[in-house]
């Protein structure tokens, strides 16, 4: 017992240090925050008719503190069912997107259009201003995928991933981001 204690003491100790360690790594710096308005789901609405009606989404996209300026060029979506099996995707690989993100900085008087940057008045680290991509502007659930959803019986688990193609001053990046579908939204 003396002897099996002796040898994995040091590699719970190891474990322990490394775990410790994660802790206090910075997050990657050029992962954009994403989010989605009003909530952070992707829902759609079945009228008694058995109209399907795929519920409006904001996204909301912007540059993590200190980051540079960033230019989203493109996005890809993969649906997955609770189990993890690909349902479908989007048609074109990737999506064609042009939208720049302010750099994740804050000063005493932003720029109306390209917001701060690290030589602006007053400019300290913050999180970018956010960019808001109305529903119209990104279609990010297909009626097929909602009408799956239905003949499955409106499970939980389902998900959609949205891989966002981007590129900064640091070089070009992919980034992936879950979201949850829901029904009835």
């Amino acid at each position: 017992m003396k002897r099996y204690l002796a040898r994995t003491l040091p590699v719970l100790a190891l474990v322990v240090t490394l775990s410790a360690c994660s802790m206090f790594a910075a997050p990657n710096a050029n992962r954009l925050l994403f989010g989605l308005t009003p909530v952070n789901e992707l829902g759609y609405e079945v009228s008694t008719g058995g109209e399907i009606t795929i519920a409006t989404r904001t996204l909301v996209l912007s540059t993590r503190a200190g980051g540079p300026v960033t230019t989203v060029t493109g996005y890809h979506i993969e649906y997955y069912n609770a189990g993890g099996t690909l349902i479908g995707a989007t048609y074109d690989d990737p999506r064609s997107l042009n939208v720049t993100l302010p750099a994740g900085f804050l000063c005493d008087e932003p720029d109306p259009v390209v917001g701060c940057n690290s030589l602006s008045a007053g400019a300290r680290p913050g999180p970018g201003y956010p960019v808001e991509l109305p529903a119209g502007t990104v279609q990010l659930l297909n009626v097929d995928i909602a009408q799956q959803h239905i003949a499955a019986g409106y499970p939980t688990g389902w998900y959609a991933a949205v891989t966002l193609f981007y590129d900064n001053a640091f070089g070009a990046f992919s980034q992936t981001y879950n979201v949850a579908i829901v029904a009835p939204n």
